[in-house]
């Protein structure tokens, strides 16, 4: 399943993660979040693999299978879940303020791995710090030149304007 592109974004856009395209991909069979999360992890896609971030920023219930994923998968796709689960935990710390503005009821991700990888805790500098020294961290597990960091803020932007753009549209929906 790791190359269903078109399903892993049906899929994901059932979890609120909207921003890739194509805008009508529908999933033709119905897939649990463990496949889910380990198809995106594995994806040759960089975009369907940094979606994670944009899944566990959005979705937080689905920490609890971090751990036993990451046991599950190997080399650069246990890398990238690692990663890419850290960086959602940092930017939602981060942005903890103004993602309860769109989604008040949002409960905080675990911080899991930033200990084991000798990052500095979510607390510090309210995520930044560890955000930052994760890009270092994930640049020093590939031989390919990738500014991580740029990434992670990206795809935080992309999830933020899909919010505001839902609120928009849900403000501008007359009530009868």
């Amino acid at each position: 399943m790791s190359e269903d592109r078109d399903l892993l974004v049906a899929l994901l856009r059932a979890r609120g993660v909207d921003y890739l395209t194509p805008s009508d991909a529908a999933a033709d069979r119905i897939v649990d979040d463990e496949t889910l999360i380990c198809s995106l992890a594995a994806h040759s896609d960089s975009r369907l693999r940094q979606a994670l971030i944009a899944l566990f920023f959005l979705n937080p219930e689905l920490n609890t299978l971090v751990l036993r994923l990451r046991d599950r998968l190997d080399g650069t796709a246990r890398q990238e879940l690692i990663a890419f689960y850290t960086a959602a935990m940092y930017l939602q710390t981060m942005w903890r303020i103004r993602l309860s503005h769109y989604v008040p009821t949002i409960k905080p991700l675990i911080d899991y791995f930033s200990a084991e990888l000798c990052l500095p805790s979510p607390e510090d500098e309210y995520g930044k710090a560890g955000l930052y020294a994760l890009a270092n961290w994930h640049a020093s597990q590939s031989s390919l030149c990738f500014n991580h960091l740029s990434a992670y803020h990206g795809v935080v932007d992309l999830v933020f304007a899909s919010l505001k753009l839902k609120r928009s549209r849900h403000e501008s929906t007359p009530t009868r």
